[in-house]
């Protein structure tokens, strides 16, 4: 290895080689890498084929509570059954003398009972399936986040309140991000029925619009995510009558900016209250939006904005203008749209002969800007005077040598997510003319 890598210099760069080449009849002047399944054959001659090998499933972000069982999904294809290890935060594991974590029939790594604790956190971590064929090379998928929710801490509780009829109220439940999608409501110490009316926000907080006596009641949130579930505070809530007097009009609840990731829902809360009721109208940058002729844009219980299947297009700032005829108020919020990595264009299978440059081109797009990596048989390439990044993200490998064959993944990585696409190099024998 070490002589083919000394010697790589010179046949990357002697002219006295490349001449010879042409004198040989390898090539003729501007001859390239084949860069497709037919390489350049001679009649008779037999040369190797490219080998299907990719990721059929790739581990996903998870998320998981303490006790929990998890799957994180797995298969590789190809000719010859390939192994399956995983990587945890880029370590092997052993799974043969794990009894918690194994390993499934299709590659699938499978979790029993997670663990998680504030001193002892072993199952939360980065994930990554690798895939290896014998005499072909090595594959890794993704990387996969597995999340476990953290013990239940509650940022704000429910608070005695009052509401008119008709009017809206709210009472606050928000936890640790990881946990508000375990959020319910009881009313009465029984299970609270959400509608078109009374809705729970992301954050865990209960909306209750247009207050009807039968909204009257002591309520409490509760968190079960896998131990024994944790309730909050109890707290009535009193539905007056309406006075038939005007009280000044106010927000309950104003949207704060939001960041969220292509094709996810975004939410912006916004509930106010007064005499005369309040109209609530939403604008984007200015812009009246047209909620009723979306069929992405819902207006939610007490005027909150939903967004469903959001796009770079939707990231703006979003005005909540809410009137009663006497007054008119306003709040605005900042929504952010971010995207995971996507491939512009992806690495391509290259046919070439030792000695000859060859460059894998990876072209990604992403919010933020993605960085990229390559790795080749599941290792890191670290740019050299032989292996450079070129053009931004292409790969280009200098003066090969025939132990530069196997396979080259192009990995793009951003705060969202990560991605993977790879192809084959296959270093030709040079025929035998005879000199």
């Amino acid at each position: 290895m070490a002589a083919e890598r000394g010697a790589r210099r010179l046949l990357s760069t002697s002219s006295f080689w490349l001449c010879c080449l042409l004198l040989l009849g390898h090539w003729a002047p501007g001859a390239a890498a084949a860069r497709s399944s037919s390489p350049p054959q001679s009649p008779g001659s037999s040369i190797r084929t490219f080998t299907p090998f990719y990721f059929l499933v790739e581990p996903m972000d998870t998320l998981s509570v303490r006790g929990s069982s998890v799957v994180l999904n797995c298969s590789a294809y190809s000719e010859s059954s390939p192994k399956i290890e995983w990587k945890k935060d880029g370590t092997f594991l052993n799974l043969v003398s794990d009894d918690r974590r194994q390993l499934l029939p299709d590659g699938s790594l499978f979790i029993i009972n997670v663990v998680h604790s504030k001193h002892n956190k072993p199952d939360e971590g980065y994930y990554q399936c690798v895939a290896t064929v014998e005499s072909l090379g090595t594959i890794v998928s993704r990387t996969a986040k597995l999340t476990v929710a953290g013990l239940p801490r509650f940022a704000s509780q429910p608070e005695p309140s009052s509401v008119y009829a008709g009017n809206s109220a709210i009472l606050n439940c928000e936890v640790n991000a990881d946990l508000a999608p375990f959020v319910r409501w009881e009313r009465n110490r029984e299970p609270l029925l959400l509608d078109g009316r009374v809705i729970k926000l992301p954050s865990g907080t209960l909306v209750v619009s247009n207050a009807t006596e039968g909204d009257g009641g002591l309520y409490r949130c509760v968190v079960g995510s896998g131990g024994p579930p944790k309730y909050s505070d109890e707290a009535e809530l009193k539905v007056l009558p309406d006075p038939e007097v005007t009280s000044d009009l106010a927000f309950l609840k104003q949207p704060s900016s939001l960041v969220r990731v292509v094709g996810q829902s975004a939410v912006l809360p916004c509930v106010a209250a007064g005499l005369p009721l309040p109209t609530i109208r939403w604008m984007k940058n200015e812009e009246a939006l047209d909620i009723e002729s979306s069929e992405r844009l819902v207006l939610l219980a007490g005027g909150c904005l939903e967004i469903s299947d959001v796009t770079e297009d939707d990231a703006g700032t979003y005005f909540c203008i809410a009137d009663n005829g006497n007054e008119t108020i306003e709040a605005q919020a900042e929504l952010t749209v971010q995207a995971p990595p996507e491939f512009l264009k992806q690495p391509t299978n290259i046919y070439a002969h030792e000695s000859m440059d060859i460059i894998f081109e990876c072209e990604v797009t992403g919010k933020p800007t993605p960085t990229v990596k390559w790795v080749k048989n599941g290792d890191m390439v670290i740019p050299s005077d032989y292996f450079k990044i070129v053009k931004e993200h292409n790969l280009q490998v200098l003066g090969l040598v025939k132990s530069d064959e196997g396979f080259y993944q192009c990995i793009a990585e951003n705060d969202v997510g990560n991605a993977q696409a790879g192809a084959q190099l296959i270093i030709l024998e040079h025929e035998n003319h005879g000199f």
